[in-house]
């Protein structure tokens, strides 16, 4: 579970933002959409962004998909570039990303520093004893030497395990992402353990195509049925789907949906004629069947995208009720979601576009101190929270 993202200098944000999953005493939706993953420690499991367009929301998305994609995926070509978008004011500068998570009760904290060319630096700490300690830390030493890479005692590798992991460290990718691309002795477990966590559990935003859940229903009945049942409660009728393999060439032709009528005749569809609800609806189910299995961490821009409001709401209630440990990150416009009584108030955070420099600020609705019985709802609406656009005269 995420407890903590930090971004500085990444696209719109300039100075750090820090956004929190941590859970103040609010006992609203306390069993249902918090967890205790430690004594003293308890987590929210969804977290909404709301903001005016062009405010920032998505850059927190895409700086919470590339620290998770910078820790797990290496590079061959040390000349390759890193993807770097600094904040416009301040190219000349290097971003730093950090995030703190919990595999199981242990915590991780991780940090990395770097430009277009370089990992300047990054450090993962763990507390697999309550206490935190270094798993490794690593310094930029020279384009052309391996950068100076440093292992915490409590990791246990061995000096041939070390050399290899140093060895392979280009200083355009960062250490745990080394794994990907050699092959270690059990020592390393804990890098292995570590690794594969983030590359089962963690999601981005783009998930898997509608091809790809479609040939994944074919090869796993438990899953399919999963999917007609879900894509029928929510009243889309559908009662099988398929693939047409000839017409694979064809865009949008590939995948067939079977509708089932009240008279009992059946019709197929292809997903070029379904409509954009149905495929995002479709797209959805396959992230809640994961986290109905298992304890997964999902983001979505504009989760409500082309859904009824109603569809959307049936969605996060299946979550909150049906769910353990997974944890969902999402932004959204839809402010009717603000007057739902689940709403916890630690949950909802805002983007808001500086006044000085455009850059994008970060704050929570628990940080206004509203009293329990104000509309979270009325309170925005009436702009007493910000994050919303300042707009002119009709006239």
């Amino acid at each position: 579970m995420i407890r903590e993202l930090g971004i500085e200098n990444f696209m719109s944000i300039r100075k750090e933002q820090v956004l929190s999953f941590e859970a103040t005493k609010d006992k609203t939706s306390h069993e249902l959409l918090t967890v205790e993953i430690k004594p003293g420690m308890r987590l929210n499991r969804m977290l909404i962004l709301y903001g005016a367009n062009a405010s920032g929301k998505s850059n927190i998305l895409y700086a919470y998909e590339t620290i998770w994609r910078m820790l797990v995926s290496p590079y061959t070509n040390k000349l390759q570039a890193i993807p770097f978008y600094p904040f416009a004011l301040d190219k000349d500068k290097n971003t730093r990303l950090s995030v703190s998570f919990y595999i199981g009760q242990v915590r991780y904290d991780y940090s990395v520093e770097y430009n277009n060319r370089y990992i300047i630096s990054e450090k993962m700490e763990y507390a697999p004893n309550g206490v935190l300690s270094l798993f490794y830390s690593r310094k930029f030493v020279h384009e052309d030497v391996v950068p100076d890479i440093e292992f915490g005692r409590t990791v246990g590798l061995h000096l041939k395990s070390k050399k290899t992991i140093v060895d392979n460290t280009l200083n355009n990718h960062t250490v745990l992402s080394t794994f990907a691309k050699v092959s270690l002795n059990e020592d390393a477990k804990i890098f292995r353990d570590t690794y594969n966590w983030i590359v089962r559990y963690v999601h981005g935003m783009k998930g898997n195509t509608l091809l790809d859940i479609a040939q994944q229903l074919i090869d796993n009945k438990e899953k399919k049925d999963y999917f007609i049942s879900a894509m029928r409660k929510a009243d889309f009728n559908i009662s099988n789907i398929s693939i047409d393999n000839e017409a694979r060439m064809q865009s949008g032709k590939d995948v067939f949906f079977t509708h089932h009528t009240i008279d009992g005749s059946d019709f197929t569809l292809s997903s070029i004629d379904q409509s954009l609800g149905t495929l995002r609806y479709f797209q959805l189910q396959e992230c809640m069947f994961n986290m109905l299995r298992e304890d997964h961490i999902y983001s979505f821009d504009e989760i409500e995208s082309n859904l009824h409001y109603d569809l959307l709401l049936h969605f996060l209630t299946t979550f909150m009720m049906n769910t353990a440990n997974s944890q969902i990150l999402f932004t959204t416009q839809d402010q009717q979601l603000l007057d739902e009584e689940f709403i916890r108030r630690d949950m909802v955070w805002f983007t808001e576009k500086s006044k000085e420099d455009a850059s994008t600020e970060l704050y929570c609705a628990s940080e206004f101190g509203l009293h329990k019985n104000l509309s979270l709802y009325k309170a925005y609406r009436t702009g007493k929270l910000g994050a919303k656009p300042e707009l002119g005269s009709i006239f």
